[in-house]
């Protein structure tokens, strides 16, 4: 039978303390600090009037109720969302797992057995308990047990801040999605319009083409011109009409496309033809680089710098001894009438340290692995930040040159119009022949579809602008050394919030 240990109140409290303010193990966490210019090179617009853009709904500085319907039904019902969502619980389910293990395990069992004795066994002679018979009984059994990891070198406090770092990046992922998801419906929806606007471009010029069809048909019949022009004239509108039914191709696909993004059916969804007309919102200027702090994806792969730093202090406590502590307490009687009598009762308590003296070089190994991938997501962190500078200068760049070009083609059109009505003039009074036409329409034509894609490209243009910033500049952005997320924990070796891209690294 057991004894009872009437010191285990005194011994859990001597491990529990032990467990809580025992030491770290492994290399203290600081954010990584990438070069982080005052301003992006390319400016924006001064004095734009542009309010600041909600992150959580950045389309509404477009002011188009039909985006802002589409983004809504998308943020929904999208599939892509969804299972960043569900990531983000898997992730959640993580680090309340690990958080499990700062507390004891405890279970309850219960036996019940009948043993039969064999009677040549030992001590069962005539001075036995037995008296030299074979022994029959019952034992019947009620314990709980406990079992608990003395968290000494912070082993289960390193794989709890690597799970807490794990859960937020998976929230900044989900961020990062839902952020990719919305711009690629504006896209999506601004290249659609863009495309119902030039095919209102070839409609009208189908008609003018038809009319010159007219024209040359009824010179012809006069005597006037030849039945080459008349072909010429039909040719030239047979083409046109066929650009137009290509861009009936590139409209249904788009319109799949965004159906596929609000999680719909293709076959059940479609967007009424609307052209595009306006200009794009006018992104302030001296937008600070600090934003990018703010990128949902930036802070991703921060927050696994920081998990991979938590993992290397793991790694490590594979090399010190592992302090356990066990417990049972319950009943044991061969009576289960006397079971739960209070001189039944059991109770144990003990205490186990286990240290590695040769493992092959394991332990070692796992460290030096545990490093590698520290660097692997300390570089993927530096990359990251430096393709997002990349993208906002990118973005800046094309709308400023195509700010300039929208203006050239607006003028070419202007001069391709005129040009268009002196040929059809000069050949209505015989003075040209009517390739002249043929050449003044074709300019006229591609300088009014170059002016639409043109507008097209700075609305996706504006929309890549504002995910590369993370979705919008609302408020007072983050100061150097700082959190942006002051809901967030801080840093450390605890698990911190989005990054600030001004601190230093891990040592």
């Amino acid at each position: 039978m057991y004894r009872p240990i009437t010191s285990w109140p005194a011994a859990t409290l001597v491990l529990a303390i032990l467990s809580i303010t025992g030491c770290m193990v492994g290399p203290k966490y600081h954010q990584p600090a990438p070069p982080v210019p005052p301003q992006f090179k390319e400016g924006g617009t001064p004095d734009s009037g542009t309010p600041d853009i909600a992150y959580s709904d950045w389309w509404r500085v477009f002011k188009d109720p039909e985006l802002a319907r589409l983004e809504s039904e998308a943020d929904a019902a999208n599939q892509d969302i969804k299972l960043a969502v569900a990531r983000v619980e898997q992730a959640d389910a993580g680090a309340r797992y690990a958080r499990s293990f700062l507390f004891p395990t405890i279970s309850l069992g219960a036996s019940a057995s009948r043993t039969r004795e064999a009677q040549s066994r030992p001590n069962s002679g005539i001075n036995g308990n037995t008296s030299g018979k074979p022994a029959t009984y019952n034992d019947f059994q009620f314990p709980a047990f406990l079992s608990y990891e003395i968290d000494a070198w912070g082993r289960v406090r390193s794989s709890l801040n690597a799970a807490n770092a794990t859960e937020q990046a998976t929230a900044a992922d989900l961020r990062f999605v839902r952020l990719a998801v919305e711009a690629n419906v504006a896209m999506d929806y601004y290249s659609l319009r863009e495309i119902d606007a030039e095919r209102e471009v070839l409609d009208a010029t189908v008609r003018d083409m038809q009319s010159a069809v007219d024209l040359t048909t009824n010179r012809f019949r006069g005597g006037l011109s030849s039945e080459l022009e008349v072909k010429q004239a039909e040719a030239l509108l047979n083409q046109t009409q066929a650009q137009a039914q290509a861009l009936d191709l590139q409209r249904a696909q788009l319109e799949h496309a965004i159906a596929v993004l609000e999680g719909k059916a293709a076959s059940e969804f479609s967007i009424p033809r609307t052209p595009l007309n306006g200009l794009p919102p006018v992104i302030p200027s001296g937008l600070p680089s600090e934003l990018l702090a703010r990128r949902p994806d930036i802070a991703e792969v921060e927050r696994l710098v920081a998990a991979a730093n938590a993992e290397i202090g793991v790694a490590k406590t594979a090399a010190l001894p592992h302090i356990s502590l066990t417990g049972l307490a319950g009943f044991e009687s061969t009576n289960m009438t006397s079971l739960f009598s209070w001189q039944n009762g059991i109770t144990s308590l003990a205490s186990s340290a286990v240290m590695p003296l040769f493992t092959g070089g394991r332990t070692k190994a796992g460290v030096d692995q545990a490093w590698a991938v520290y660097r692997q997501s300390l570089a993927q962190y530096q990359k990251t930040v430096l393709v997002a500078y990349q993208e906002v200068e990118d973005q800046l760049a094309g709308l400023r040159i195509l700010t300039g070009e929208a203006k050239s083609t607006s003028d070419a059109v202007t001069n391709a119009q005129q040009a268009e009505t002196i040929a059809l003039n000069r050949y209505r009074g015989g003075l040209v022949s009517y390739l002249d036409v043929i050449y003044a329409q074709t300019a006229l034509l591609a300088n009014q579809r170059t002016a639409t894609q043109i507008g097209g490209q700075r609305m996706v243009a504006t929309v890549v602008l504002i995910k590369a910033l993370g979705g919008g500049w609302l408020g007072v952005p983050a100061q150097p050394g700082t959190n942006p997320n002051p809901g967030a924990p801080g840093s450390g070796n605890k698990a911190s919030g989005q990054p600030a891209v001004t601190a230093g690294m891990a040592k």
